[in-house]
């Protein structure tokens, strides 16, 4: 039977102080390939947490976190960054593009890691920007595009390795509603027509609201599971 994309098993991640703060609380959670689910949670809840911890970007205090079927307990970091590189991607609030690249190489460093020769990165960059729309743009800088614009290069970014689970922290935070509905329709096409397997973390009840399947956190733990496979 294939593995889930991502599995935690009773993790808990715990950060020092007086008390110590419990930021997940035994969360038990899988998502399977070709699955889009919306992480939802006010804030203080632990999904940024949960965000980092599914992201190997902070590993827990106990339990488990599978990326298929790879215990990531087991992991050095350097074999951690290229667990990262290969399977992982990444769509952020904030863009987190290089102001002063081309829109091309900030999609293509997304393949730096994997020693894949610059002609090849240009192709697979190229075609990233052509399924988020952004073709004609390659040549631009940031500075030069829209906040949607910005946004899809981002997705274009998370894509371009072929990732086994991309992770969207706050996709459309920065986007006003019109822009919002334009990058989840991608995401939403992205997952239907690539099978393309997503996880957005939001607090917006409306974005949890496109998504087939909602898990809700709170308090750090898994409170909620409702639509399709939950």
């Amino acid at each position: 039977m294939t593995p889930p994309v991502i599995e935690l098993r009773s993790v808990v991640r715990t950060y020092p102080g007086e008390p110590p703060v419990r930021a997940l609380d035994g969360v038990d959670l899988r998502i399977d390939t070709g699955e889009m689910v919306a992480i939802i949670g006010p804030s203080g809840s632990g999904k940024s947490t949960l965000l980092n911890v599914m992201g190997t970007l902070d590993r827990p205090t106990e339990g488990s976190v599978l990326i298929d079927g790879v215990d990531t307990r087991e992991l050095k970091e350097r074999h951690l960054c290229g667990l990262r590189a290969t399977r992982l991607g990444f769509v952020f609030q904030s863009f987190h593009l290089i102001e002063s690249a081309r829109v091309l190489d900030n999609v293509a460093n997304g393949l730096l890691y994997q020693g894949v020769a610059r002609a090849e990165r240009e192709r697979r960059a190229r075609r990233a920007l052509e399924l988020v729309g952004l073709g004609e743009r390659a040549t631009t800088k940031p500075p030069k595009l829209s906040g949607g614009q910005r946004q899809r290069v981002a997705i274009a970014r998370a894509i371009v390795a072929e990732p086994s689970l991309i992770l969207a922290d706050e996709p459309t935070g920065n986007l006003d509603s019109r822009t919002s509905d334009e990058v989840l329709a991608l995401l939403d096409r992205l997952n239907a027509d690539l099978g393309a397997t997503i996880a957005i973390i939001t607090h917006d009840h409306e974005v949890a609201e496109r998504v087939p399947r909602r898990i809700t956190v709170h308090d750090g733990r898994v409170s909620e599971l409702t639509g399709v496979g939950s």
